[in-house]
């Protein structure tokens, strides 16, 4: 999921665990349609309703994984005043895991506000760069054990498989310009499939919350050793999730799960 979003020290013991080898997981190629709803507020100028969509995809490609995240949401503040938010978010990552190109266009009210596109590389576990097109001559360095969305994904399923009860892992997809983000998932206890489920959510799962921060913030601002938002979701271990809620402090917000189709893979000759 992309951004709507510790002390360095802390930062870089965590990050030391994700440059370690994993074995790959299948995951599965799917489309996903979710419907966007207040969850819960806090505090008396938050927001008051959501309304909104959301269509997520990843596909296996031939040379790699691509993953697209589409949404729009209303949202009405206690205030009376009303905001519609679009994005549109795309992604291609290399099945080596080192490279990744990326592009996101957002408008508010109508009124064009991001146009990110650039293309960022790994080199193993020394670490790599993010070089974007848009905004110009923007470079950002990527830390030791940093992970692109595919890879970072298997390497949670590898966890949950293996019962781990946390997962940490540097993450950059390249939807903000705020920097690449430490991740750290806390992994409930497996839930075995349920047999009259759908074909797709057969499988066994786990309840997590994932914690995600701009790497080096907190050591700027005190407030930023709080996560920056947190994602609470039950993923299955094909990597589709449902169940999901986004808190961002000060109100959180529900995706309910509508529509889940399979993505055929490519032919690849």
């Amino acid at each position: 999921m992309s951004r709507i979003a510790p002390s360095a020290a802390f930062v870089l013991l965590l990050l030391s665990g994700a440059a370690q080898a994993a074995p790959a997981v299948a995951l599965q190629p799917h489309r996903a349609v979710y419907s966007l709803t207040l969850d819960m507020t806090r505090g008396q100028r938050s927001v008051i309703s959501i309304e909104g969509q959301m269509e997520y995809r990843w596909a296996t490609a031939c040379d790699g994984s691509s993953f697209e995240q589409n949404y729009q949401v209303d949202m009405v503040y206690a205030s009376g005043d009303t905001l519609t938010r679009k994005t549109r978010y795309a992604g291609w990552e290399s099945a080596d895991g080192h490279e990744l190109t990326y592009n996101l266009s957002s408008s508010t009210n109508g009124e064009d506000k991001e146009d990110i596109r650039g293309t960022a590389r790994l080199d193993g576990a020394a670490g790599g760069d993010a070089v974007f097109k848009t905004p110009a001559d923007l470079k950002q360095a990527l830390p030791a054990g940093s992970l692109f969305p595919t890879t970072h994904m298997q390497r949670l399923v590898e966890a949950m498989r293996q019962g781990r009860p946390i997962f940490t892992a540097g993450f950059f997809d390249g939807s903000s310009t705020d920097g690449p983000q430490y991740v750290s998932v806390a992994i409930g206890r497996t839930q075995p499939g349920d047999p009259a489920a759908d074909t797709l959510r057969r499988g066994p799962s786990h309840p997590i919350v994932m914690a995600f921060f701009t790497v080096g913030k907190a050591d700027k601002d005190k407030s930023a050793e709080q996560p920056e938002y947190e994602l609470h979701q039950r993923l299955f271990e094909n990597g589709i999730a449902d169940r999901i809620v986004i808190d961002y402090g000060d109100f959180a917000m529900a995706a309910k799960l509508d529509t889940l189709e399979p993505i055929a893979a490519p032919r690849c000759d």
